[in-house]
């Protein structure tokens, strides 16, 4: 999925926006600053820390543009080498970096460890003449229609380049009212789903534990829950740490934040023992470290 925003000058993403971006999108971080003595970037596979690098430069350079990217990966080996945004080539060794969300029709090479992004950033874009192409309205209409459903944004400080910002495709995300452009709605929490019903008379046996239940009773109603990503059967009482918003229990390979939808640092601290199926708070959890 991906969530990429761009902020336009004068404006800054909050930061509990960026860590709900960032743990639906857990995959790698970084971020580009416009500045005037260059364009500064971060990049890491720890969200705590490229946050906090991405608001100190902002702060510092509030006046121009700047994009912050959480991957969620498509394409391409975990890595920080695979985290946006990435540097595009060219002659003049000009300032340019390309993010991107969504998915590229690119063929890899077997044995290419590259994003789909890394390499259209990389190879694709400077083989059409870099990011001054994008100012011939016949290659900005071919690009946004190659990569239609993607959304794909370019800084520069190329002086042959008309703009500092390209966006392809900017109508299929959106600006919200505090000059921030969106390229999905990943940073907002996500809204609970209506719970299901179940009457039935069959036994039931609750996520994360071996002891069977009761038999329910005939004609009785409870609230069901099937887990959307391993289809296990919960019921509201049963598993405290299923989640209701995205309908995915904490116990699916034991890698919850891969699974569920709306993951946060805090449902995080809640991990399965090594060793037992008991499911105990852990103090020292350190989301990012």
């Amino acid at each position: 999925m991906c969530l990429l925003v761009v902020a336009s000058p004068t404006s800054t993403p909050k930061k509990k926006d960026l860590e709900c971006a960032s743990c639906n999108n857990p995959h790698g971080f970084g971020f580009a600053v416009i500045t005037p003595n260059g364009i500064v970037t971060g990049r890491g596979m720890s969200a705590k820390k490229v946050i906090k690098r991405f608001l100190e430069v902002r702060k510092e350079f509030p006046n121009s543009w700047a994009m912050f990217h959480a991957r969620y990966a498509t394409h391409g080996v975990k890595n920080e080498d695979n985290c946006h945004p990435f540097k595009v080539p060219s002659d003049g060794n000009y300032d340019t970096y390309l993010a991107h969300n969504g998915i590229l029709d690119i063929k890899i090479s077997a044995g290419d460890k590259r994003s789909d992004t890394r390499v259209f950033a990389e190879d694709t874009l400077p083989a059409m003449g870099g990011v001054s192409a994008l100012d011939d309205d016949h290659v900005w209409n071919m690009v946004s229609k190659w990569s239609l459903g993607s959304k794909i944004v370019v800084f520069t400080l190329d002086p042959n380049a008309k703009e500092q910002c390209y966006i392809v495709n900017e109508d299929a995300g959106h600006w919200d009212n505090d000059g921030m452009w969106w390229s999905n709605n990943g940073y907002k929490p996500y809204v609970p789903l209506p719970a299901y019903t179940w009457a039935s008379s069959t036994k039931w046996t609750p996520i994360g534990s071996e002891k069977e239940a009761e038999v329910c009773g005939a004609g009785d109603i409870f609230e069901k829950y099937e887990c959307q990503a391993c289809l296990s059967i919960a019921f509201e009482d049963a598993n405290p740490y299923y989640c209701e918003n995205c309908l995915t229990c904490y116990d699916c390979e034991g890698t919850h934040q891969d699974t569920c939808l709306c993951w946060s640092p805090e449902k995080d601290r809640y991990r399965a023992s090594k060793h037992t199926s008991a499911w105990y708070y852990d103090k020292e959890f350190d989301f990012g470290k």
